[in-house]
């Protein structure tokens, strides 16, 4: 069953992310949800839009399991370029300053 978790997470390019004020965000096929809630090993996620547009899709995950559950996934806008949200958020690596003798 994990197996199948994970297939399904590859092909829906999940990522979780730092967002502009260093709280945790996921991506996941061109939206974006922010942690609403976390109780145990349940994460809580609303679409980042839920406040402006209304939009009410949800995403559940469980960190013991690796469970995805999409609790509703209708939208009421459309989604961003996945290439638009990856670079936003990303942060380049930061360099290594220090010499190995």
């Amino acid at each position: 069953m994990f197996a199948i978790q994970t297939d399904i997470i590859r092909k829906r390019r999940i990522m979780i992310v730092k967002g502009t004020k260093g709280k945790p965000k996921l991506l996941m096929g061109g939206f974006e949800y922010y942690r609403n809630n976390s109780r145990g090993s349940k994460t809580y996620w609303l679409c980042a839009r839920n406040r402006y547009l209304r939009c009410a899709a949800r995403i559940i995950t469980c960190s013991t399991t690796g469970e995805l559950v999409i609790k509703n996934q209708q939208h009421n806008h459309e989604a961003q370029p996945q290439e638009k949200v990856d670079s936003k958020d990303e942060k380049k690596p930061e360099q290594d300053t220090s010499s190995s003798k």
